[in-house]
């Protein structure tokens, strides 16, 4: 069946991905609750290249409405909760499967190594942080369908404790800045002694600051770049699993009073999933929608 190849081909989609992906953050001095709502596409098609098995296609969507905020625990600490709820469709020649839930809870602890971004004096305002956490089992993982299991990324969680490493820098002269960050999933095996591969993921951009009459607007444009390794299952290493893909960004954050309002769109430009002879797999158009109160 197809389903059982494409959405394990997609390391970089579905329940795998998991939190600590933070993007332009909202006021950075400052406390903030939100909901974010994103969704990815990934579609497979398989041509077995007989005449006696057909081609087989698979259409898969992933949404995710997540509850996330930052807490000073003191001026040089942040802590992160990223809380979602997954709802993922499946539409193909060999299976059709709707499925919602709670995904994996993600904790993540930043420490500010450098934060000039409120200094009145200073020509360019710069920060810089660094942080570790972790990815909890607390999505459901053993989704079945017709009595067999689901592929193990159209689950809502992946049945494992994983540990993020992550840093930001963002640099800003005047009404203009750049923002970079990076992160590294390590993944562990669940229950089913099933294994992700570890994950990296790297962006920049460039965004340009205006005040209007009440209202603040941040235009930003970039790149998004993210990898991963192979999956193993019970210790042996999984074809049609990981690969890498870069995409093009385009944001726009607007701010009025306490609340920041958020979208980001990102294209595909260069994609590699490693799939054998007879497998094609193709990430399509994201986006992400973001509504955040700041305190």
């Amino acid at each position: 069946m197809i389903t059982s190849m494409e959405v394990d081909a997609c390391d970089v989609c579905g329940c795998s991905l998991g939190g600590g992906y933070f993007g332009i953050l909202p006021q950075f001095n400052k406390n903030f609750v939100g909901l974010r709502w994103s969704q990815a596409k990934f579609y497979s098609y398989m041509n077995h290249q007989s005449e006696y098995t057909h081609d087989e296609y698979s259409n898969d969507t992933y949404n995710k409405v997540e509850l996330w905020g930052r807490f000073y625990i003191n001026p040089k600490l942040q802590l992160f909760t990223f809380i979602p709820y997954n709802y993922n469709q499946m539409e193909g020649s060999e299976q059709n499967v709707t499925a919602s839930g709670m995904g994996d809870v993600s904790l993540i602890a930043n420490y500010l190594l450098i934060n000039t971004g409120m200094d009145t004096i200073k020509l360019f305002k710069q920060t810089l942080s660094l942080g570790g956490g972790v990815k909890l089992p607390t999505g459901k993982y053993n989704l079945a369908d017709q009595g067999a299991l689901v592929n193990e990324n159209f689950q809502m969680g992946t049945g494992s404790t994983d540990f993020v490493i992550s840093a930001m820098y963002t640099l800003r002269y005047k009404q203009i800045g750049s923002n970079f960050e990076t992160g590294y999933k390590i993944n562990t095996a669940n229950q089913n002694d099933y294994r992700f591969g570890n994950q990296f993921h790297a962006s920049y951009q460039l965004f340009y600051w205006q005040n209007l009459k009440g209202i603040a607007l941040l235009p930003n444009a970039g790149v998004y770049y993210e990898q991963g390794d192979y999956h193993k299952d019970d210790g042996i290493i999984q074809s049609n699993t990981g690969g890498s893909a870069l995409l093009a960004t385009v944001g726009l954050e607007t701010y009025f009073g306490q609340f920041t309002v958020g979208f980001n769109y990102k294209h595909p430009l260069v994609q590699h999933f490693n799939s054998d002879n007879v497998a094609d797999i193709q990430s399509k158009d994201r986006f992400v929608v973001a509504l955040t109160f700041n305190f």
